[in-house]
């Protein structure tokens, strides 16, 4: 069964990155992106797998979307100031598209007040490559993070206002890349988690609650030593395999939907991530040579002469805002605006560049035809404003290797396009 799940989720893990908040894709379906993602108490289409499972309650029979979101980054900016060594200094980041895919299934039997749904799309993600030029360059150059969630639900309809749900999460990571002008990291791994959620169904007023454990990934990889640059003359090309782990965070969702009428529905939604789960990325090499080399090369730069490489994070807890409208203007149309504002969760003292570390304001639209009473074709675009970090507290760890390389101004923006087909047998 484990393999099975591996080959579905290799589908999607390959095809995309982050976004949201951290190492977070916000943007997990076209309707709800074009309400800000806003969805927790509205849940009302195949993508309530994963925005509320408990909300599949409220429909009837087998539903199914499938569809994706291209996201765009021009450039991302860096021009160093007077609190970093190297000023003045700027380098970008390369542009970048990546495509974030998500399938969803629904099933509910009124009769029996059961149902199901399964969720499979890549909630996490990362992509940041910097030239191995630049000022920081022997703390990041490439950092990645690709993966994928299979996530099945059972449904339970307790009244007929209120419903629960429960599943479990398997996430599969295909690659994770964390690499230097000193070193070069590749692995991959897995985990398990689970999901509980519950719905309630009023006149005119729906609420929303869904909860999402913490899953642990434990990788394993290759580690490679530079063979090029001074500092790596003596060591390039060792290797070693190597091991790491980190910790998703868990999450709960608070939405409530307001709908006035039958041609509005207004939502708003509260999600708390707790990312103190992302505290250290601690990395052990089996190979005692490549240790050696490994201690070798830190001392030269200043670093601690452990032989292992440990990489503090000391992340937050952050809560984001989001608010959406849906106007049914025909029976065959509807149109959406959304707004989101999430919080870097990142401390100015472990900031990194090898994660987008910005406060962000996303603004979105949407757009939906139903061809039919069974087929609905769903249109969104989104625009992401990293808001300036202007960072000077990277502090100096050693002398050789200080981290105020890595002060000055990160400028960033992007844009998400998203479409998905939905229909109901």
């Amino acid at each position: 069964m484990t393999r099975i799940m591996i080959l579905v989720a290799m589908l999607f893990a390959w095809l995309q990155a982050a976004q949201a908040g951290g190492f977070m894709v916000g943007e997990m379906a076209t309707r709800s992106t074009g309400m800000g993602s806003a969805f927790t108490a509205v849940a009302d289409d195949p993508s309530a797998a994963w925005h509320n499972p408990a909300g599949v309650a409220y429909s009837n029979g087998m539903q199914v979307m499938a569809g994706g979101a291209a996201i765009i980054v021009p450039t991302g900016d860096f021009t160093s100031n007077t609190a970093n060594p190297l000023h003045p200094r700027t380098t970008s980041s390369g542009s970048q598209a990546f495509f974030v895919p998500h399938t969803y299934f629904t099933y509910m039997d009124q009769d029996s007040r059961l149902g199901a749904s399964l969720s499979i799309n890549a909630p996490f993600g990362l992509e940041t490559d910097w030239p191995t030029t630049g000022p920081f360059a022997n703390k990041n150059t490439f950092s990645r993070i690709q993966m994928a969630n299979i996530n099945p639900s059972v449904v339970f309809m307790l009244a007929d206002n209120f419903a629960i749900a429960a599943g479990v999460s398997y996430t599969y990571v295909n690659n994770v890349d964390l690499n230097n002008t000193i070193q070069l990291l590749n692995g991959d791994g897995d985990g398990w988690g689970g999901n509980a959620s519950i719905f309630y169904k009023g006149d005119g007023v729906n609420f929303g609650v869904t909860y999402r454990s913490r899953i642990k990934i434990d990788v394993d990889g290759t580690a490679t030593a530079v063979s090029t640059g001074a500092l790596s003359t003596a060591f390039g090309g060792t290797s070693s395999t190597a091991k790491t782990q980190f910790t998703l965070p868990d999450m709960v969702n608070v939405g409530l939907a307001w709908m006035p009428n039958e041609d509005w529905t207004l939502s708003v939604d509260v999600d708390w991530v707790n990312w103190k789960t992302y505290d250290s990325v601690d990395i052990t090499y089996d190979s005692a040579a490549y240790r050696t080399a490994v201690l070798s090369l830190q001392t030269a730069v200043g670093a601690t002469a452990t032989g292992k490489t440990t990489l503090p994070q000391n992340w937050s807890s952050t809560v984001a805002f989001r608010a959406g409208a849906e106007w049914k203007y025909n029976s065959q149309m509807s149109a959406r605006i959304g707004y989101v504002f999430d919080p870097t969760p990142i401390e100015d003292v472990d900031f990194s560049p090898s994660v987008p570390g910005n406060d962000r304001h996303i603004m979105s639209i949407g757009y939906s035809y139903n061809f039919n009473a069974k087929t609905t074709i769903d249109l969104a675009y989104a625009f992401v404003y990293f808001v300036n970090r202007d960072q000077i507290a990277s502090p100096v760890t050693a002398v050789g290797a200080p981290n105020t390389v890595k002060n000055g101004r990160y400028e960033s923006t992007a844009h998400i396009v998203a479409g998905s087909l939905t229909h109901r047998f």
